[in-house]
């Protein structure tokens, strides 16, 4: 599971980067995203818009309780996920993720990130009306897929990380086919990323509090 996110990039980056075509609502400079906790997400609207808009962390349908990562194994054979695949896909920009190890006493914390910069996580979303129509609740999960080489040793999955090709065909209403779609959810490679080691989690809140990168 990824048990943290960063978010540093401001919206006029994503904006450009994502091809976004309206902004509801952004939050940059943010070291550590916990489950549960607002993220950034890009859908697409029924009007065929990109617009970039914040949700909860945590997919709450009413058939479910919090999903906060979900395998990319599972959800294309659970029929209850057919809808939201087809339908309610979304990005969940990010500039790194977060796992801890444990030995013993000690624990540390490794920070994955993508050589390139900022990069999109595949997700679905979904937005749960009240019955009086006062209170709309948007959420949202990300897609875990295997872990590629240099996430391995820490855990057997990964965040399904999409180039920009990938993004493309992610966000494409049209594409509804479920074997196409999962073909997109490859591990990354992993020479185009990057792990540093922290020694506390307090060090996430610093810029350039690593100590070392991994290789």
């Amino acid at each position: 599971m990824c048990q943290s996110i960063s978010m540093l990039a401001d919206a006029g980056e994503l904006v450009q980067q994502f091809n976004v075509d309206r902004m509801l609502a952004h939050s940059s400079n943010r070291y550590e995203v916990r489950p549960r906790e607002s993220v950034s997400a890009i859908m697409v609207s029924r009007k065929g818009e990109r617009v970039l808009d914040e949700f909860r962390w945590g997919l709450m349908p009413f058939w479910a309780k919090d999903a906060v990562c979900g395998d990319r194994d599972s959800i294309f054979t659970n029929e209850v996920f057919e809808h939201i695949v087809r339908k309610q896909r979304c990005i969940i920009p990010c500039s790194g993720f977060y796992v801890s190890e444990t030995h013993g006493k000690e624990t540390r914390w490794i920070k994955f990130k993508m050589r390139s910069g900022t990069f999109g996580i595949a997700g679905l979303y979904d937005i749960w009306q009240a019955p009086s129509g006062d209170e709309e609740l948007r959420t949202c999960m990300m897609i875990m897929t295997e872990a590629n080489s240099l996430v391995s040793p820490y855990q057997r999955r990964m965040p399904a990380i999409l180039d920009q090709e990938q993004a493309e065909k992610w966000l494409q209403p049209e594409l509804k086919d479920t074997r196409a779609l999962r073909s997109l959810l490859r591990p990354v490679d992993d020479l185009l990323m990057i792990a540093n080691i922290l020694s506390s989690p307090e060090e996430k809140m610093e810029t350039g509090a690593d100590i070392s990168v991994v290789v």
